[in-house]
C-alpha cells in the first residue's frame, strides 16, 4: 500500500516503487526472486506461515514478508522464520531512504510501506532465498508488493517470477479505499494474478467475490486454477501417525527437539496438531482427469475451473478439464491410502496434514497452502517438497496473535527502593507442534490464561466466537466430568472481552458477532504502531457507546480503561475462573499484549548464506 504523507491518507499505486527498482537502486533485486504471492481479507498470514514452514522443512531457504509487522518493524521480514537483525534492518532502511531523497523522483518519495517492501525484496535477493512468500499489504492490484512478472519471466507486468498466487477469503474490509463493494474489492485483490501461473483460490463465503475472482482467473491463467471448498473442521479425523523428519537435517532436528509446551486440554483440543486434514492429489494430471469425469461433480458448470472440497475430513482436488499432461512425480511420496483405476494405476494419493493452528477456518488455510506447495513441486522444480516435508512444516508452524493462548500472572515484586511494582509473568503457548495435554486443575484454570486474537472484522469475529463457544463447551464438559468445585453441567463461564479497535471499523457489527448477554467488555486503547501513521485507535468511550446499540446491551457490563496495562492490573486483582478472558479487536492490540507480557515470538538470529 502507498501512503502519500504522514496524515494517514492512503493512496494506492505502483509508480514510485517501480521507478525506485528500475532507476534508483544500483541493481533490481526482483530479478533474482521467485515468489508466492498471497492476497485476501482473512487468512493471508496463516497461509504464508504454512507455506514458509513447509519450504524450510524441505531444506529450502524461504523468505517471508508479512504486513503489518507484529512487535517491531523488522519482524515482518524473515528468512527461515528469523527476522532480519534490528541493526541491519535500520541500516538498510537508512540507505533506501537516502537513495530516495537524493533521487528526488518527480512522482514523489517512497511511502513507509514502500520502503519496507523494497527492504524485504533487497534482503531476500542479497541472501539468495530459494523462494519468497509475500503477503499483500492492502488490496493487491495497486499494492506495493505487486511488482513481479510471470513464471516465464515476462517483464511487462513486473520483474522476477511470481509462480503461484493465493487468493484467501475476500470480504468487505477497507471499504472506500480499495473498493466500494465486494466485486470491486475482489477485483483489486485478484490483481496479483499472472498469466501462466498457478492460482489457488480459497473458499469464498461471499458469492460475489467468488464469481469476480473466477472470472478474472479464467481470463488470466485458464486451466491453472485450484479452487478450494471447505466444510467445518469438526468433520476432520484425528490421525494415528507420527510426523517424521530426516536425521540429516540438523537445523530441523534442533527445532523439533525444543521442549514441548503443555496446554490445558480445553485449549489443546483445537490447536496442538491432533486434528488432521486429509487431502488428495493426483499422481499425474492425466490419471486424475479420468477420475474427474467419473467420481466428482464440478463446482460450477464450467469444467475448466478446478475445485477442492472437504467431505467428512477429506479434501478432493479437481483438475481442469484441459490440463497439460505431467508425468507422475516421484518426489510426491505415495501414501498407504489411494484410489485406483480398473488397471490398477493410482488415481489419487491421500495425505494427512496436521492442523496445528487453532480455529475451524484453518482447514481452509491449510488446503490453500498445500495446493500452492503442490504446484511448486509439480510445475516449478521444488522437488524436495515431499509429503513428509510438508507434514513436518505444517506440524512446526506458528502464527502469534491469532487464537493464541497466553499464560498470565501478575504479581507485586519489590524493587530496590522497597516499592512494590506489578510485574507480568507470561508464556506464549501459541507455538505449533505441541501435543501436550493435561487436565483442568488450579495451575491451568481459566484465570491463568488469556486468549488473544487479532480479529478486526465481521468474518473474523464470527470465527473467534465459534472457537470461544467450543472452548467453553470443552471447559464445562471437563468440569462436569471431574466434578470441579461441585459445578453442574449447566454452569458455563462467561466471557470477559478486552477490546480495542482501529478507527473506522464497524464496531457495532463486529461486537454483535462477539458479545452475548452475560459477557463483560473492558474497552482499552492500544499504542501507535511504528511506521503506520494512518492507524489510530478508537477511544474506549466510543466503544462503550457502540455497545449501547447492541440488543443485549442491558445485560453487558462495560468498563473503560486508560491503557491496556491498567486493564491487566485489574485482571490480576479480579482473578476468577468463572470468566474466560479474550483480547481482540485489532492485531495492534494483540501486539500490545505481547509487549506487556514480555513475550517475543520472533527471535533474531544470524541468517547464513549457503556458500
Amino acid at each position: 500500500m502507498t501512503v502519500s504523507d504522514n496524515s494517514g491518507r492512503i493512496k494506492l499505486g505502483l509508480e514510485r516503487i517501480i521507478n525506485f527498482f528500475e532507476n534508483i537502486l544500483p541493481t533490481d533485486p526482483r530479478a533474482k526472486l521467485q515468489v508466492v504471492h498471497v492476497a485476501g481479507t482473512n487468512g493471508k498470514g496463516s497461509v504464508c506461515a504454512l507455506i514458509s514452514e513447509a519450504l524450510t522443512a524441505a531444506g529450502y531457504k524461504a523468505g517471508t514478508f508479512n504486513s503489518p509487522h507484529f512487535l517491531r518493524t523488522n519482524d515482518a521480514v524473515r528468512i527461515q522464520g528469523a527476522p532480519i537483525p534490528t541493526a541491519e534492518y535500520a541500516e538498510l532502511r537508512s540507505w533506501i531512504n537516502a537513495l530516495d531523497a537524493k533521487a528526488q523522483a518527480p512522482m514523489g518519495p517512497l511511502s513507509l510501506f514502500e520502503q519496507s517492501t523494497v527492504a524485504a525484496i533487497w534482503w531476500f535477493a542479497k541472501n539468495d532465498v530459494d523462494l519468497a512468500v509475500i503477503e499483500v499489504g492492502m488490496g493487491g492490484l495497486r499494492d506495493a508488493t505487486n511488482v513481479f512478472g510471470t513464471p516465464e519471466g515476462r517483464s511487462s507486468l513486473g520483474v522476477g517470477k511470481s509462480l503461484v498466487q493465493c487468493i484467501c477469503p475476500v470480504d468487505a474490509d477497507h471499504l472506500g479505499v480499495i473498493g466500494n463493494n465486494i466485486e470491486e474489492i475482489a477485483h483489486e485483490k485478484a490483481g496479483i494474478m499472472r498469466p501462466g501461473s498457478w492460482i489457488v483460490v480459497a473458499s469464498q463465503d461471499r458469492i460475489e467475490a467468488f464469481h469476480k475472482i473466477r472470472q478474472i482467473a479464467q481470463r488470466i491463467s485458464p486451466g491453472r486454477i485450484v479452487n478450494v471448498r471447505r466444510q467445518p473442521t469438526y468433520d476432520l479425523h484425528v490421525p494415528k501417525f507420527a510426523i517424521k523428519h530426516s536425521a540429516d537435517d540438523a537445523d530441523l532436528a534442533a527445532r523439533l527437539n525444543q521442549p514441548q509446551l503443555v496446554l490445558p486440554s480445553w485449549a489443546s483440543f483445537n490447536g496442538t496438531g491432533r486434528r488432521c486434514l486429509r487431502v488428495k492429489y493426483p499422481p499425474s494430471l492425466e490419471a486424475h482427469k479420468s477420475t474427474l469425469s467419473s467420481e466428482h461433480e464440478p463446482h460450477t458448470q464450467n469444467n475448466s475451473y478446478t475445485s477442492t472440497e472437504h467431505k467428512h475430513g477429506e479434501s478432493h482436488a479437481q483438475i481442469p478439464s484441459q490440463p497439460q499432461a505431467v508425468a507422475p512425480q516421484e518426489h510426491r511420496s505415495t501414501r498407504s491410502r489411494s484410489s485406483s483405476t480398473s488397471n490398477g494405476q493410482p488415481m489419487t494419493v491421500e495425505l494427512d496434514l496436521p492442523l496445528v493452528l487453532p480455529g475451524y477456518y484453518q482447514a481452509g488455510n491449510a488446503s490453500v497452502a498445500f495446493y500452492a506447495l503442490d504446484a511448486l513441486r509439480t510445475h516449478y522444480g521444488f522437488t524436495k517438497l515431499t509429503d513428509a516435508a510438508i507434514q513436518v512444516g505444517f506440524q512446526n508452524v506458528r502464527w502469534p496473535g491469532r487464537l493464541s493462548w497466553l499464560s498470565f500472572s501478575r504479581q507485586a515484586v519489590a524493587d530496590d527502593t522497597g516499592t512494590s511494582t506489578p510485574v507480568s509473568q507470561a508464556s506464549d503457548n501459541s507455538l505449533g507442534g505441541s501435543s501436550g495435554r493435561s487436565s483442568i486443575d488450579e495451575s491451568n484454570a481459566l484465570d491463568s490464561w488469556i486468549l488473544v486474537d487479532g480479529a478486526h472484522n465481521e468474518p473474523a469475529a464470527v470465527e473467534l466466537r465459534k472457537y470461544v463457544d467450543t472452548t467453553l463447551r470443552r471447559v464445562n464438559q471437563q468440569r462436569y466430568i471431574h466434578a470441579t468445585r461441585g459445578r453442574s453441567f449447566k454452569d458455563v463461564p462467561h466471557i470477559r472481552w478486552i477490546i480495542g479497535f482501529t478507527q473506522g471499523k464497524d464496531m457495532k457489527a463486529i461486537l454483535s458477532k462477539l458479545v452475548f448477554a452475560g459477557d463483560s467488555i473492558w474497552a482499552v486503547p492500544f499504542s501507535q504502531p511504528d511506521e503506520m501513521p494512518w492507524i489510530s485507535c478508537t477511544d474506549p468511550k466510543d466503544i462503550e457507546k457502540a455497545v449501547q446499540g447492541l440488543e443485549c446491551s442491558e445485560h453487558v457490563q462495560v468498563t473503560t480503561f486508560g491503557s491496556l496495562s491498567d486493564a491487566l492490573d485489574r485482571l490480576a486483582s479480579e482473578k476468577s475462573d468463572s470468566h474466560l478472558t479474550v483480547a481482540c479487536g485489532s492485531l495492534y492490540l494483540a501486539a500490545n499484549l505481547y509487549r506487556e507480557l514480555h513475550i517475543d515470538p520472533f527471535q533474531e538470529s544470524m541468517v547464513l548464506n549457503d556458500d
